[in-house]
């Protein structure tokens, strides 16, 4: 059963329903054939008693004066050859299959068969016996011979109800020239049978195939998807349920692809927010208030730049420098909170969010600069940026209007961050003195003179990172 149960739909439908066809067919067919033979026995056992019949009242009175004058050997001769011409008539009518008839007296001795041979021969004291109680038309078979036998009665003229027996005629056939027409009835309908089966699972294999063909579509689809490949599309093959719940998961598929690209547009942090609170029916405009370390980058004199190049030059450029950005920020533990032209904010939360910060930012240094190595080989344009870095207190939530909301932090640290960056000169890694005691030390600092920033109203204390002399080191 677990055997069975593994096996293809397409399989099993064949099976189950070439099971059920066979078995009704080989029903319809066995009772065809009984029916048939039935028929025919029938017919056969009328006709022969209809000639036994015919046979007996011929020479019903030939046996009785046969008996009568068993003293004179002449009147017994002439009536036996009576009878014997009777049977002789019989065989010559050459009725199918008739292996022989025969009349036989009362004591058993055969006196009329159409072997001669056989004439005057006495039965077996068994069959003398057995022709002694038949009182009726019966019918026998006596190995390839199916015997039809009638006694002959005569009526005692002292007493009417009373009979006397006469002997017996008996009619012969071949059981095997009998049964050629129902053996050859059957052959045919057994070869019958077997076409129509063998085209029956022809056509069930085809219908089974083109049932399963939606189902095999669809475990492509579903194996596909699993992988990851939404781009593909289920062949809609029948106009069924099937052919529908293909045209769903097409459907499906098509908004998986539109949900993939839109998550592109939106931030990882809000991603993950979204996950989290799925079970919701409705995002909710709540906030929490969490230490966080920001990293703005921002290209150096872009406007510039693009004055001199088209849009799709602007374009692609851009997004070099931001993909390499962005790989980083996340190799580091990071998340690309927003992109805002040619600017990077993100956000890195966790115990070793200060040092994660300071490692992204200095491997966007080094790897543009190596990049802008390459580019400047080849004659290409080249971009520089600058890094600012900041740590602090933020809050974290759900912000923006009714219909467009965006997972993101708001707070000064932010602010101070975004405006350190757009103080860095190409190349510069800047963040305010108060997070030096933030990090491992792994990097040496330079400390800068105090800037005065946007919303305050006292200069801030800063320092640079020196990833340079960190290289030699």
């Amino acid at each position: 059963m677990r055997r069975f149960g593994s096996l293809q739909i397409r399989v099993k439908l064949i099976i189950i329903i070439g099971i059920l066809f066979v078995g009704l067919t080989s029903i319809l067919s066995f009772i065809l054939v009984q029916n048939g033979k039935r028929i025919f026995n029938d017919r056969l056992a009328e006709t022969c008693t209809l000639s036994l019949r015919h046979i007996s009242q011929a020479i019903k009175d030939e046996l009785l004066l046969y008996y009568r004058s068993e003293s004179d050997a002449n009147a017994s001769s002439i009536h036996i050859a009576h009878i014997r011409e009777t049977i002789l008539s019989v065989a010559a009518e050459n009725i199918e299959g008739l292996s022989y008839a025969a009349v036989i007296d009362r004591n058993g001795i055969i006196i009329a068969h159409t072997d001669l041979e056989r004439i005057s021969h006495r039965l077996s004291l068994a069959d003398s016996l057995f022709y002694a109680q038949v009182n009726e038309t019966i019918v026998r078979e006596t190995g390839g011979i199916i015997e039809y036998i009638r006694p002959v009665f005569a009526r005692r003229e002292s007493d009417p109800n009373s009979r006397v027996r006469l002997g017996s005629s008996v009619l012969g056939f071949s059981k095997a020239i009998i049964l050629r027409p129902i053996r050859t009835a059957t052959g045919t309908i057994v070869a019958a049978t077997g076409i129509i089966i063998l085209l029956a699972v022809v056509i069930i294999f085809v219908i089974a195939r083109r049932m399963t063909a939606q189902i095999d579509a669809l475990a492509e689809g579903v194996r596909q998807v699993g992988q990851g490949n939404l781009n593909m599309e289920i062949p809609i093959l029948v106009d069924d349920e099937l052919g529908h719940l293909a045209g769903e998961f097409n459907s499906m598929i098509v908004h998986l692809r539109e949900k993939l690209q839109m998550q592109k547009f939106v931030s990882k942090l809000t991603v993950q927010m979204i996950r989290k609170r799925s079970g919701s029916a409705e995002l909710q405009p709540v906030g929490e208030r969490r230490e966080v370390t920001l990293l703005f980058s921002d290209v150096r004199s872009f406007s510039m730049m693009t004055e001199q190049l088209g849009p799709e030059e602007v374009v692609k450029l851009i997004n070099i420098y931001l993909d390499i950005q962005s790989r980083i920020i996340e190799e580091n533990n990071g998340i690309v909170d927003k992109f805002m032209g040619d600017q990077v904010m993100a956000i890195f939360i966790g115990e070793t969010q200060a040092d994660d910060a300071l490692h992204a930012a200095v491997e966007i240094q080094r790897s543009i600069r190596e990049l802008n190595k390459r580019r400047k080989r080849k004659g290409e344009v080249v971009l520089t940026i600058g890094c600012g870095l900041n740590i602090g207190p933020a809050v974290m939530g759900n912000m923006g209007s009714q219909s467009r909301l965006d997972y993101t932090v708001i707070g000064d640290v932010v602010n101070l961050s975004a405006r350190l960056c757009a103080l860095a000169k190409p190349g510069q890694i800047i963040a305010p003195i108060e997070m030096v005691d933030r990090l491992n030390g792994e990097y040496p600092t330079i400390r800068l003179n105090p800037v005065l920033v946007k919303g305050r109203s006292q200069p801030v204390d800063i320092f640079e990172v020196d990833y340079d002399r960190a290289i030699i080191m």
